[in-house]
Parts: C-alpha cells; structure tokens; sequence
C-alpha cells in the first residue's frame, strides 16, 4: 500500500532532513548541572533577596544547536519567586575567536499582575585565548525587559587565567543600561576549583557603584558549588 503524502508529511519530513547530517556526525546527548549557591546574583545583582539559591540548567547536544532548560530560585520586588529560561546555543570559530550565540525565553513566575513576567533575551559572546589567559566579551539585549522595563543591555568583558590543572581565577567587569529600569556597573573577582571531575566550587566577590539602591547592589561574598551529571 503506498503511503499518502500530505503537506504535514512533507513539512516532517523537511524539518528531519535539516537535522540529519548533524545526527550523523554527532551522537545526541544530554548533559545536566546542577549549582547550589549562597544567593542567585544575575548581572552582577541580587535576585534572591540574599537567599540560597539552587539552580538547574539542563541541556541537549544535536550538533550544531544546544537546546536547553535553566532553573533558579528568586524573590523580586515585582513578585517573581521563581527564573525559567528555555534557550538555543550555537558556537562558531572565527580563525583564534569562539563566537557563542544564544537566544533565551525568560519566565519570571509569581510575578504580580500588571507587570509583564516573560521576554526574550539575546546573548553574544566572544572568546579570544591569549598567552594563556582568556578574553571574553558578552553582549546580552532584550527588546522588551522584564516587568516595566523596556529594552535592556548587559555589556561584559571578562578575564581569565588558569593557575594550574585544577584551579583558575578570573575577574568581569559590566555595565547595565536600561529604558525605564536602573543603569549601574557591576563587577567580579574570584577563584574556581575543579575539585572532581564533576564537581566545581567557586568563590567570588561581588560589587557595584549603585549601593544607594539598596541591598542587592551592594558588595558581597559569593559561594557555590556546581554538579555535573
């Protein structure tokens, strides 16, 4: 008997056959962290009112997209008690620069009404080895922002140098620029210790020039721990 060809069909069929190749050259694979820390800190600020915080971020390898679920644990002025991000990944080498692109749906549940609880987010980073030691710059906007904030940039330039086969140390330096949210620089220094092979502790120290906004603009010591599966 032959099999009817309908246009949904076809559509599957299509979309299969993007993806086949990178089936082929890659074996499907899933990888799962999970971070138990002293506090979710994003964009060099508080978002969990100095609580613990216990994050997930599970991920899919196909090839040359990642898809993946991150997790976290918040408490916000605006009501959110809780960050869910479902995102993509892509990774390019451009002659000695890793290019990481990566498009981001965030959900912020818990939030009050009237205030907007999910928007989109794009990330661009850059990685540059030199003598040792790396060099990352990170682009992040979202044309609409969480909550009453519209559109929002996180400009980032970070080093980093190991120090031997298990340790590394590393410093970051941000600028928050936002219509109808709060402008400031952030900035991060600190240790990270491949203690096992599946197994990172990170200790760090947070700060910012906007300590006159409250608690979670002012410096900090930050602790985590962050299992791979």
């Amino acid at each position: 008997m032959t099999a009817r060809l309908t246009p949904a069909s076809l559509a599957a069929s299509a979309f299969a056959g993007l993806f086949a190749p990178a089936a082929m050259a890659q074996e499907k694979a899933w990888s799962v962290e999970v971070e138990a820390a002293s506090e979710y800190i994003s964009k060099g600020t508080g978002k969990s009112d100095g609580d613990p915080a216990l994050q997930l971020d599970a991920t899919y390898d196909f090839g040359p997209v990642t898809t993946g679920f991150w997790a976290s644990n918040a408490k916000v002025s605006q009501g959110g008690d809780a960050e869910l991000h479902l995102y993509a990944a892509t990774e390019h080498e451009l002659g000695p620069v890793t290019i990481d692109l990566r498009g981001m749906l965030k959900h912020m549940p818990g939030t009050d009404d009237g205030f907007q609880d999910t928007w989109f987010e794009a990330r661009a980073d850059a990685t540059l080895p030199v003598a040792g030691t790396e060099l990352r710059l990170r682009v992040e906007y979202s044309p609409d922002n969480y909550a009453a904030t519209d559109a929002a940039w996180w400009i980032e330039a970070q080093v980093s140098r190991k120090l031997a086969e298990s340790w590394e140390v590393s410093a970051t330096y941000g600028a928050r620029e936002q219509d109808g949210g709060a402008d400031y620089r952030a900035w991060n220094a600190g240790v990270t210790w491949q203690a096992m092979d599946r197994l990172a502790l990170d200790l760090r120290w947070y700060d910012t020039d906007s300590h006159e906004r409250g608690e979670n603009y002012e410096g900090r010591v930050f602790v985590s721990a962050t299992v791979a599966f």
